[in-house]
């Protein structure tokens, strides 16, 4: 495989039966989100965002049950790992939140073999793009992600991981700049935009309801046509540079690494966040 490729999965049985699926879950791409501090405990709105991010994963998983999934994970990925409530949380998915020190692969914790298909819920644009609402990579010190000379947003980051296992990625829902991405990521798979933005924080929000009803229809018809989704691979040597802002937001300090082990590579990302 080529570096910079996208690996189909074009010998793959359509409506293939009893999937197990991964839903990564992020905040920032959920429809209605505009600022940082109001998917953070302690914003007033906190409790209802974490409410509407439920939903939208919630409409995934009814789209995934539709197309033969029996096994359905759940993965809190974002800060803290405390959004997805439990209580609301359809009954048919299993949840896991929290965090297990030095795992660089944190977002998709648990992803191996077994999985048939990895998705995104909340997904957002990659850092240095300005207008991608609330772009960031992983963490907002992050100028810039590379490796292999490719920018690396969090569903490339994951799908990387995930690559290893030969788990694809076949559907992204987040504004219309995370769809632009997976595109390029990814191909034709399935997305859903759920906000057009305007800049960083500022962004023209679909219904939160018929993101809804599109996120069920999108995952369904993704979960049927597994043969569409792929995923992110680049070749050894991994050569990766990251950008990370000082304190001063002019200052920025260049740091690279090069392994013959990804997960190497994951974790040296990590080790200078």
């Amino acid at each position: 495989m080529k570096a910079d490729s996208i690996s189909s999965n074009s010998d793959w049985k359509v409506d293939k039966k009893g999937l197990k699926i991964m839903i990564q879950v992020d905040f920032e791409g959920v429809a209605g989100i505009v600022n940082f501090d109001e998917i953070y405990p302690g914003h007033s709105h906190f409790e209802r965002n974490c409410t509407m991010l439920t939903q939208e994963v919630n409409a995934a998983i009814e789209g995934a049950v539709a197309a033969g999934a029996t096994t359905i994970v759940v993965r809190d990925g974002h800060a803290g790992n405390i959004n997805v409530d439990p209580l609301l949380l359809d009954r048919r998915a299993m949840l896991t939140r929290g965090r297990v020190p030095g795992t660089p692969h944190t977002m998709v914790l648990g992803i191996d073999s077994t999985f048939d298909a990895l998705l995104f819920i909340g997904a957002h644009a990659r850092a240095g793009e300005q207008m991608g609402t609330l772009s960031h990579t992983m963490s907002l010190k992050v100028a810039e992600l590379k490796i292999n000379e490719r920018p690396i947003s969090e569903p490339a980051f994951n799908s990387l991981y995930a690559s290893q296992f030969n788990v694809p990625v076949v559907f992204i829902a987040g504004d219309n700049t995370t769809c632009k991405e997976a595109k390029r990521d990814f191909g034709e798979i399935e997305t859903v935009v759920t906000k057009y933005a305007f800049g960083r924080t500022c962004a023209m929000s679909k219904s939160p309801y018929l993101v809804r009803e599109e996120i069920k229809a999108g995952v369904e018809k993704a979960l049927r046509n597994l043969e569409k989704g792929s995923m992110f691979r680049l070749e050894a040597p991994y050569k990766m540079e990251v950008k990370i802002y000082g304190e001063n937001p002019e200052e920025i300090t260049s740091v690279k690494y090069e392994s013959d082990v990804l997960e190497d590579v994951m974790k040296k990302f990590w080790e200078n966040l």
